[in-house]
């Protein structure tokens, strides 16, 4: 009886109904669904009608499926930013914009001058664990810090591995850690590494697009205090730097020691006056909130997040209007059990996704269910739809007892869960799981695998109705049955004793930027 009932909750994920929903959340007249935009609302709208057909209770308080996000826009205006570098033996020498250096706006100043002398410091990391500190004994008052993207590496597996590396890499968390020591502007080196997933140019193109963070009174909820001066600068950029500042081997002798890690803090004999103008303005954006209350008196309190990004930049089916399809999908396969899991499962479309996690970030901060008792995130990201599904990538799962659970339900359906093909990458620390994973909650990110895909084909982002659609809904139950798996396991899930993520929940909240 119970594998009939299970039979027929899987069969509610239909490839039909995920051909319709990504359709229409895919739609140009929808205008790309970007964060704050009428586009936005109108996908929120459909996603909160689909969930209130399905039978979710509405869980944004005081009736309503919409968490409101109140953002804050920035835009830097190319023509206002500047950036000079001069010392006593040196006159003035103006970098290129666009071609030497980025302007970034910290979302707080609408204008920012300053003025101050520089000092490299590596990576920026402190890592005590791995007996590396690329700060120690600097001081950083009033200084602008000259910063290499990323973080240490090498062949050896003890030594930044995958997780760390990336959660140390972490953009917010270095200028966080630089501000935190007195600095007054950071310049961040776009190194060839960064190079390999956004090229220089594309990198700048995406500096127009207008940033944004959720806020909170007057502050932006994410920010950094300090630093306020901040640019990127292209290994053009940073070879002029190095030359001025008399380091021998140029920009090229400062990436040969940081890929043998023998890279030292040091003050450069020059100085540089920065500057940037930015157009700030107040936006909103929602979460879409439905909840799927569990049967059992005590483990009801506890809650398993599922969640998928609502918007997008641009228009396009694959980011995510099927991920956001599949997460309705799998509610529906909820709603067909006759008995509720033993735990509830709140369904969550989150806003600012590509705006620096905004809309997670904003949930975990203002969860609407008790927060210690969320036990996992579960996040849904695309779905196969045009090469068939033979295998999937479960990011996080080497972390957790919820890499268990993501074998079992793809052996039960005939798929094979193989590795994460770019570990490096450290996907899950720069998602919206990583939200919750800092604060210590258990988290996981099925993906579809590429067996049975030719060479580095992408898939089409323009939704087709020819499309795997049923290769799209085995994903989706694919996703039900983990979440299924959790919800109604007799034990939360932990992360593996020792894990990196399990001692970082352990740490105060400053200490894990």
């Amino acid at each position: 009886m119970k594998a009939v009932i299970l039979a027929l909750a899987l069969s509610a994920a239909s490839p039909a109904t995920l051909s319709a929903t990504t359709r229409f959340l895919s739609s140009d007249l929808l205008e790309g669904r970007g964060t704050g935009t009428r586009g936005q609302e109108i996908a929120a709208l459909y996603v909160a009608t689909q969930m209130q057909a399905i039978g979710l209770e509405p869980a944004a308080g005081e009736g309503r499926w919409e968490q409101e996000v109140p953002l804050r826009g920035w835009r830097v205006d190319p023509e206002g930013s500047s950036l000079t570098l001069h010392g006593p033996a040196l006159p003035p020498l103006r970098l290129v914009r666009d071609v030497d250096f980025v302007a970034l706006s910290d979302g707080e100043h609408s204008q920012v001058e300053l003025d101050g002398p520089l000092v490299f410091v590596g990576y920026g990391v402190s890592a005590p664990e791995y007996g590396y500190d690329d700060l120690k004994g600097v001081d950083l008052t009033g200084k602008i810090a000259v910063v290499l993207w990323g973080a240490p590496s090498s062949d050896r597996l003890n030594f930044f591995p995958p997780a760390p590396r990336a959660v140390h890499a972490d953009l917010g968390g270095k200028v966080a850690r630089l501000a935190g020591r007195g600095a007054a502007g950071v310049l961040l080196v776009y190194t060839p590494e960064a190079e390999e997933s956004l090229g220089w140019e594309e990198f700048v193109r995406g500096s127009r697009h207008e940033g944004m963070g959720w806020v909170e009174g007057a502050k932006l909820g994410d920010g950094v205090d300090g630093a306020p001066g901040r640019a990127v600068l292209s290994m053009r950029g940073l070879e002029k730097v190095a030359v001025s500042a008399g380091v021998v081997g140029g920009a090229r002798a400062i990436l040969e020691k940081a890929g043998a890690n023998r890279l030292a803090a040091q003050d450069w004999p020059l100085k540089a006056r920065m500057g940037y103008r930015a157009e700030l303005r107040q936006a909103r954006s929602v979460n879409v909130l439905g909840l799927l209350r569990g049967s059992d008196p005590a483990r009801s309190r506890e809650t398993v997040l599922v969640t998928a990004h609502l918007g997008r930049l641009r228009t396009g089916a694959m980011d995510d209007a099927v991920g956001v399809a599949v997460l309705l999908e799998v509610a529906r396969a909820f709603a067909e059990l006759p008995g509720r899991p033993a735990r509830s499962v709140l369904f969550a479309a989150v806003t600012g996704e590509e705006k620096g996690l905004a809309g997670s970030s904003y949930l975990a901060r203002h969860p609407v269910v008790d927060a210690a008792g969320i036990v996992a995130v579960l996040k849904i990201d695309g779905a196969p739809t045009d090469f068939p599904l033979l295998d999937a990538v479960a990011r996080g799962a080497g972390h957790s007892t919820l890499g268990a659970v993501a074998r079992a339900a793809a052996q039960s359906l005939g798929v094979e869960l193989s590795p994460d093909p770019a570990p490096r990458a450290g996907v899950l620390a720069r998602s919206d799981p990583w939200i919750f994973a800092r604060a210590g909650v258990p988290s996981l990110c099925v993906t579809a695998g590429r067996k049975g895909v030719e060479g580095n084909r992408s898939p089409r982002s323009e939704w087709e109705a020819g499309w795997r659609w049923e290769d799209a809904a085995r994903f989706a139950r694919l996703q039900f049955l983990i979440a299924l798996a959790v919800a109604d396991a007799a034990s939360r899930p932990a992360w593996n004793p020792g894990d990196f993520f399990e001692t970082l929940g352990r740490q105060p909240p400053a200490a894990r930027r």
